[in-house]
């Protein structure tokens, strides 16, 4: 297969699909299970990969909202290819960038007053997250891959000033957890800090991420042959990783912050898995495998909304009666648990795909 218009179905590209759902059953698998085996010296490396790391560095899981915030750029240009072959105007796309905006705000929102049982305004997770770098990454959209470059770069580079010469910079350096320019911003707009260290400036970096995401789809949306869009989707990977990582330790990789090297780094794993699903879906053509992934991926926010507000009691309610069987079994039979929770997310996703329901935004 030289191209992959055939892959192409209302605008829609499969294996990006593919990957937004991949992406998706991780964050639902919440870990898999294997949280429980930290402390299991055979196992940590396992139970490490599953966590957020404490600050700098990364692990698997750290990878999950990179990817789905690069995701979101890269469905971008076949999104409002679509709406511009509708005929409507630059003006048209802009209040549909923007009204898609403020419905992630609020519903980022109010997922968060739910968990925490008041009402707030909360822009640190990653709806509200990608609502803002959405609408801001809107303007380059179309304006090149130069303008693109250079307005990631140049965000990234603003981003790394304000922490680098914020005045109250301490002797923990301008990277230092709850004691930075982003979480001063925070404590000053609205009068607390996250006990994570995350921040709503987060947001500036991750249009960086969306701007990404967008010159990867602008790539696949080209009329060339899907051999040299896996080349350079892998030569991006390359650069970025190697750049990401020769940024540290001078900007260390800190994903709770959205560091310039974090972005840079975290786009081109990003890449690197574009990359491969894109070769083996519309290259190599092999497809079967990917059907759930497909599934999940038409239907992301409708599982991460799911997710967010039923993970819990759907645990609860299955443990009734699976609890006399498994628990029993100990750190096997908690992980056999954690497999039945995002059972129940992948066949609700499954049950409104077949009756053709989708929960959109925007």
């Amino acid at each position: 297969m030289g191209k992959d218009e055939g892959s192409v179905a209302g605008g829609r590209l499969l294996s990006l699909d593919v990957y937004r759902g991949f992406t998706m059953f991780f964050m639902a698998s919440a870990g898999f299970g294997f949280s429980v085996l930290d402390g299991n010296p055979a196992w940590q490396w396992l139970a490490n990969q599953v966590e957020h790391v404490e600050w700098a560095g990364f692990s698997v899981w750290d990878l999950i909202q990179p990817s789905f915030i690069f995701i979101v750029g890269a469905a971008m240009p076949f999104a409002f290819a679509i709406r511009a072959s509708r005929g409507q105007s630059r003006s048209q796309q802009f209040w549909h960038a923007l009204k898609r905006s403020l419905q992630l705000l609020v519903i980022g929102c109010v997922i968060v007053a739910i968990h925490k049982n008041t009402i707030l305004v909360d822009l640190t997770t990653v709806l509200q997250q990608i609502a803002i770098a959405y609408f801001f990454a809107f303007f380059v959209l179309g304006r090149g891959t130069k303008v693109q470059i250079a307005a990631a770069l140049g965000i990234l580079l603003v981003h790394t000033l304000c922490f680098v010469l914020w005045p109250g910079v301490g002797p923990g350096g301008p990277w230092a957890k709850n004691a930075n320019f982003a979480s001063a911003v925070e404590q000053w707009v609205f009068n607390r800090t996250d006990g994570g260290g995350y921040t709503a400036f987060n947001a500036i970096s991750s249009i960086a991420t969306v701007i990404f995401g967008i010159l990867a789809g602008e790539l696949l949306r080209r009329d060339i042959p899907a051999g040299k869009k896996v080349r350079t989707l892998l030569i991006a990977a390359v650069v970025c990783l190697a750049l990401g990582a020769a940024l540290y330790p001078a900007i260390p990789l800190v994903k709770r912050i959205w560091t310039a090297s974090w972005a840079i780094f975290a786009a081109g794993w990003a890449y690197l898995l574009l990359a491969l699903f894109y070769w083996l879906i519309e290259v190599k053509n092999i497809r079967r495998w990917s059907f759930i992934f497909m599934v999940i991926g038409m239907n992301s926010i409708s599982i991460y909304v799911f997710f967010q507000m039923l993970r819990g009691n759907i645990n609860n309610w299955l443990w009734t009666f699976s609890g006399p069987l498994l628990g029993p079994l100990g750190v096997p039979g908690q992980i056999l648990q954690y497999w039945l929770v995002l059972a129940v997310h992948v066949y609700v996703t499954y049950w409104l795909y077949k009756r053709k329901i989708f929960l959109k935004v925007g």
